[in-house]
């Protein structure tokens, strides 16, 4: 008796695997969270061992670079017209952002942290960079 090897095509059928691989991905970038991670700004954000920002989304953000220039949520504000900008926190629950360059006069910092305060913010994220 005489064996016979088969001689049948050997592809394979990958239209499944695309297709699983699809979901995959979509599994993914539906499961990624979404945060602004970076700046508008290039700031030079002072080092620590840690890196923690608070998880609920704050009412605004502000900036300030190294040449002590003021921003609120991207838009240049003047020091001047900082206490009309920044509204008064009603319910006492409000986050703030803040981002400040390590160059920066504390002087500044000094006065935003201040104004920040009279206007009721308690829960104010100081953004870093890990080390």
């Amino acid at each position: 008796m005489k064996l016979r090897k088969s001689t049948s095509n050997s592809t394979i059928d990958i239209s499944s695997l695309i297709d699983v691989l699809f979901i995959l991905l979509i599994f993914l970038m539906l499961a990624v969270r979404f945060t602004e991670t970076t700046s508008t700004l290039q700031l030079d954000l002072p080092k620590t061992k840690t890196e923690s920002i608070g998880e609920e989304s704050p009412k605004f953000k502000i900036q300030i670079n190294h040449s002590g220039i003021i921003y609120i949520d991207g838009k240049e504000t003047k020091v001047e017209t900082l206490t009309n900008v920044i509204p008064k926190n009603e319910d006492g629950k409000s986050r703030v952002v803040l981002e400040v360059d390590q160059k920066v006069e504390f002087g500044v910092f000094v006065l935003v942290t201040d104004l920040l305060k009279s206007k009721g913010y308690q829960k104010i994220d100081i953004v870093t960079q890990k080390d």
